[in-house]
């Protein structure tokens, strides 16, 4: 049986933290779970939530956009897309708010930009049926059936 728990944390800008914990508690689908050296492996899916650990300094938090958790041998790697670390609560909460509103502005830009490319195509369809179609044909085929 490991002894050690170590937990790495990863993201596409680089490692968070490599550092021997105590405990880590996670949450996937299932709901919250808790992690203490001597685990089995186990791999879970997380969501948008807070994955907290204690280490020698104390209690650690870590805001995740959603990411993969993955304990091995003792060794438990999560990997998300963005992932805040602090100690303290308060700041996770500040940054969790900062990061919604930029996701939320970013969603609503997306939106503005796929509105403008559908009434842009449907612009065009107009403008190709209109140049393809006489109108005296399109209404005389509509009014006969043929």
């Amino acid at each position: 049986m490991n002894t050690r728990l170590t937990l790495q944390l990863r993201t596409p800008a680089g490692l968070l933290a490599d550092q021997d914990v105590r405990s880590i508690v996670a949450e996937d689908a299932s709901g919250y779970f808790g992690i203490l050296p001597g685990r089995l492996d186990l791999v879970a899916a997380l969501p948008a939530s807070l994955l907290r650990f204690v280490d020698t300094e104390g209690e650690a938090f870590v805001a995740l956009s959603g990411g993969l958790l993955a304990l091995r041998n003792g060794v438990c790697r999560v990997t998300a897309r963005e992932a805040e670390l602090t100690r303290d609560l308060d700041v996770v909460a500040q940054q969790l708010d900062a990061a919604f509103a930029l996701r939320t502005q970013r969603a609503e830009t997306r939106r503005g930009a796929l509105f403008d490319l559908e009434r842009e195509a449907m612009q065009r369809v107009a403008r190709k049926l209109r140049t393809t179609l006489p109108t005296s044909l399109v209404a005389r085929d509509w009014e006969t059936g043929a």
